[in-house]
């Protein structure tokens, strides 16, 4: 016997699961596959805009503002790119701080990078020595890590009550 024909007895042992809404997940459209439909129903919690994609959008102009900015060039350029590239970050952190409270998914190490590239451009405008910047900024890394990590255990425990 094969590795493909293993298992396979025609018959579903288990019957599919339902998700919240008591309604079998759809199996996609011509318009949005299945994959992508799993992803966006999966229990992500919405934003409070919820019928507007902001996130997505603020991405996307994001995008389209470091491409322009890189493909313009001189300081003109070089100050799109910086705006694009700041509003990408801003709507991925957004989504990041909304998943992370929400005890969906632990974005921890992402939430607590922050703080530390805040501390090294500091650092840096004030003139610190170079030798003392990578251990500040890791340090206030996992500083900030430990609380976010166990703040995320905390949440999805009760999210799974």
């Amino acid at each position: 016997m094969g590795k493909r024909s293993r298992g396979r007895s025609g018959a579903p042992t288990q019957p599919p699961r339902l998700p919240s809404s008591g309604r079998p997940a759809s199996s996609g459209s011509a318009l949005q596959p299945p994959e992508l439909d799993a992803a966006v129903n999966d229990g992500a919690p919405p934003p409070p805009w919820a019928p507007l994609p902001l996130t997505e959008i603020a991405v996307g102009v994001g995008l389209l503002m470091a491409v322009g900015g890189f493909l313009t060039g001189g300081r003109t350029g070089t100050a799109i790119l910086i705006v694009g590239l700041l509003l990408g970050s801003v709507a991925g952190f957004e989504q990041a701080l909304r998943e992370h409270r929400a005890g969906f998914r632990s974005h921890a190490a992402v939430l607590a990078g922050l703080p530390a590239a805040v501390l090294v451009g500091l650092l840096a405008l004030v003139g610190a020595p170079g030798v003392v910047i990578p251990p500040a900024a890791v340090g206030l890394l996992i500083a900030c890590y430990l609380p976010l990590r166990s703040d995320f255990s905390r949440r999805q425990a009760d999210r799974d009550l």
